[in-house]
């Protein structure tokens, strides 16, 4: 389970609420994004609480389908192929392998729920448009917000419920429209498998965010 730490978009700076508006055309976001993510989470397994902040980077290719996350403190690289249909989890000399059974969103989703129109920080601040997200991820609940100017992600909240309940408030900072370093999508082989190797792939159980990712 993995943690960001942008807690100044979730509790420092509380949106200011404006009149909810009609729902506008689902936005679609540049087809290349990059920046750091702050997940913080919560979670209760086996009846004990704890929590967990972490900082990772993450690069969005819509035209190569393909998402990688990238630890900041360098544990690991996880790189999801949606050509292949999979995910690879890096570390320094493992991969480990995992069927993608989601889409790759570039527009926001059509069963999403318009909830309105918000300002980060003020009448001058970051306005967004937020939606539920409950339809996208069955069994979860969740709220996602994007910049009106440009329909990049700028926070996410997702609660689960279930019998290992978790919160994950996730804040999208420091964000471009542009991959400086392709190379974030690289797979080594050793010690991934090779594409011919792939059919032995299969489904791990993994955290689901709203729309941009999974974590281990």
């Amino acid at each position: 389970m993995l943690v960001f730490v942008a807690v100044a978009f979730l509790l420092g700076e509380c949106p200011t609420t404006a009149a909810p508006v009609d729902d506008p055309t689902h936005c679609c976001m540049p087809k290349q994004w990059s920046g750091t993510m702050g997940i913080i989470s919560g979670s209760v397994s086996g009846g004990k609480p704890s929590t967990k902040n972490q900082t990772i980077m993450e690069y969005y290719d819509y035209d190569k389908m393909k998402v990688a996350l990238v630890d900041v403190r360098g544990t690991y690289r996880i790189v999801e192929d949606h050509n292949k249909g999979v995910s690879y989890t890096i570390t320094s000399n493992q991969c480990t392998t995992s069927k993608l059974t989601e889409k790759l969103y570039n527009c926001i989703p059509t069963n999403t729920t318009f909830l309105g129109s918000y300002t980060y920080g003020g009448p001058q601040g970051l306005k967004v448009y937020e939606y539920s997200v409950d339809t996208i991820v069955p069994g979860l609940l969740g709220r996602a917000s994007f910049s009106v100017d440009n329909c990049l992600p700028v926070v996410e909240t997702i609660i689960n419920t279930g019998n290992d309940p978790y919160i994950d408030a996730i804040g999208f900072v420091n964000m471009e429209m542009t991959i400086k370093d392709p190379s974030v999508f690289d797979v080594p082989s050793p010690p991934c498998p090779a594409d011919t190797e792939l059919g032995n792939v299969v489904t791990m159980p993994t955290r689901r965010r709203a729309i941009f990712g999974r974590f281990p």
